[in-house]
């Protein structure tokens, strides 16, 4: 899909950070937070202590909770207390001081209860405070500090050792510290290696699953409360690992690896189905996600998409207690666009013309508007009326000013269309303009290497050749391929360098010209495009061309 609605409706819009929480871990109240990557938990998250807490296997073996380790959880929840009130000062103070005291260890005599936690629960509650102290950070936009504190915390839990009975929290800190790295990564726009810290989240998580496995596993006897407690220690793992499973599905599709994604999002569905099989509101956005995926040009499962998009409409409309609800009108957009795509052109325009009726009826501006006149605009672009469908692209791109500014993915999509209706009116230098606001709108969320800028740096190159403009041709080709390069997409790149050597030919640039022609041939080597293919063949025809016209001094 190419972002024509809120393409992030939630997931991508709240940052997903994993911010501040108590030592203790989940209580049965979990039901309410969701592993859909959207409402990540902040410090009013439980996390509390109770007889079904999923650490149960580490108080079995150390009954005795220091008076130490009471005084730095309480300077802990203090400091969450200040972080989901906004006053990050305060909290930074709270959990430096509780470093401070596992730093510089000291027996604080209590009533009935007296002395140190050991090595591995020093380590823990370190990493854990340092995890709390980077989400600080990262609220705060201070990524290089809330670096800093991640990775000294991932070091932290490293250090306990797998016998340890801390050795599960340790996987279940790490995890978190490594999202959060991802997180930070992300913000800096460099996705590889966010990618790449939220896949080892994922190791750490499945870790975490496999330990609870093999501890239940050796208790032959259970009784009703032990059952209960395996239950909700299970449904507790899996829908954190829903979580991460589906931060990487959107880490993958801002790459523009669909196939992957689907995977992925597929995966975290599976998963919540296995917690929960009901479809209810916090199951709505993975289904947004999957539908959005299928949707996407490259897949075309138009109907699969479709499917999944009426689901969250029928929800939506139950829990909101009615059709024309202001919450329904993303599901009414996405409906639309399918439609759009399956060439039902009138009934994506009737469902546009709907979405805009209860956006602007006293409600404000949104980016559902946007979308809505996005989808519009598609279907009279699609049923011949050129005008009609600048206009309301025009019209979308005004709301999005007012509500979100012009770099933004819809922004990106939206040039893009205009694009296509420009060319349709032989209108080149609009045309350029267009994809030219394009390829700044999606460099700024994206970042300069995403592999979405490949297609918009070739479709620029071919409006410059239009108007002869060859080198400008030339650079938008080169930096096409370049991108094509730095994703080890060989096919892409073998069709860039075939086009540039077409254009160095042109040119009457024969040298230049080869070295490209004899790249692409290698590139569809590799690639294992057959000779059948369009590229292949032309490239083939030139080298041949060339090689037989070196003894006549010709092209």
């Amino acid at each position: 899909m190419e972002y024509t609605y809120s393409q992030f409706e939630g997931d991508a819009q709240r940052e997903p950070v994993k911010s501040p929480r108590k030592w203790k871990v989940f209580s049965k109240k979990f039901g309410k937070n969701t592993a859909d990557g959207t409402d990540r938990r902040d410090a009013t998250t439980n996390r509390e202590y109770d007889e079904q807490s999923r650490d149960s296997a580490a108080r079995e073996e150390r009954k005795v909770v220091t008076s130490e380790e009471k005084e730095i959880s309480l300077l802990n929840d203090k400091g969450n207390e200040f972080f989901v009130r906004g006053e990050f000062n305060g909290a930074l103070r709270m959990y430096s001081e509780a470093l401070k005291l596992l730093k510089n260890p000291v027996v604080i005599t209590a009533e009935s209860r007296s002395g140190m936690m050991d090595t591995a629960m020093r380590r823990f509650h370190t990493a854990r405070l340092l995890v709390n102290i980077g989400a600080v950070h990262i609220r705060r936009e201070c990524y290089e500090d809330a670096m800093s504190s991640l990775e000294l915390s991932i070091r932290s839990s490293k250090l306990i050792p797998e016998k340890s009975v801390h050795y599960y929290r340790s996987l279940e800190v790490l995890s978190d510290a490594l999202e959060n790295l991802g997180l930070v990564y992300y913000k800096e726009k460099d996705l590889v290696i966010s990618l790449a810290m939220y896949n080892d989240a994922l190791d750490a998580r499945r870790a975490c699953l496999d330990l609870l496995e093999q501890k239940w596993k050796s208790r032959l006897i259970k009784s009703k409360d032990e059952v209960r407690k395996i239950n909700e220690e299970k449904f507790a793992c899996k829908m954190e690992l829903a979580s991460t499973v589906q931060q990487i599905a959107l880490l993958e599709e801002r790459q523009g690896n669909i196939g992957k994604a689907i995977e992925r999002c597929e995966e975290a569905v599976a998963l919540r189905k296995e917690v929960s099989p009901e479809v209810d509101e916090s199951s709505l956005t993975l289904l947004n996600a999957l539908g959005r995926l299928y949707s996407h040009r490259s897949v075309g499962w138009y109907k699969e998409a479709l499917n999944n998009f009426e689901k969250v409409y029928e929800v939506k409309s139950e829990l909101h207690d009615g059709e024309d609800h202001i919450d329904v009108v993303p599901s009414i957009n996405n409906i639309a666009y399918v439609h759009g795509e399956l060439g039902n052109h009138r009934q994506c325009l009737n469902l546009s013309d709907r979405a805009i009726d209860i956006c602007t009826t006293g409600r404000g501006i949104s980016k559902e508007t946007v979308a809505a006149y996005t989808n519009k605009g598609y279907a009279l672009y699609s049923m011949g009326d050129n005008q009609e469908a600048l206009a309301a692209y025009k019209l979308a791109l005004d709301f999005l000013s007012k509500c979100a500014g012009d770099t933004d993915l819809m922004g990106a999509t939206l040039h893009q269309k205009m694009s296509e209706v420009y060319m349709d009116m032989g209108h080149v230098d609009d045309a350029i303009s267009s994809i030219e606001s394009l390829i700044e709108a999606k460099s700024e969320v994206l970042g300069g290497e995403s592999k979405e800028l490949a297609l918009p740096f070739k479709e620029l190159g071919d409006c410059y050749e239009m108007t002869n403009e060859l080198t400008l041709c030339i650079k938008c080709h080169t930096r096409s391929l370049r991108i094509y390069k730095h994703h080890n997409d060989k096919e892409g790149a073998a069709k860039q360098h075939n086009k540039i050597a077409g254009i160095h030919k042109k040119k009457g640039n024969r040298e230049e010209s080869i070295d490209h022609y004899m790249a692409a041939l290698w590139h569809s080597r590799e690639a294992k495009l057959p000779s059948t293919d369009p590229t292949v063949a032309d490239t083939i025809k030139n080298v041949a061309a060339f090689q037989n016209s070196q003894n006549r001094g010709m092209w």
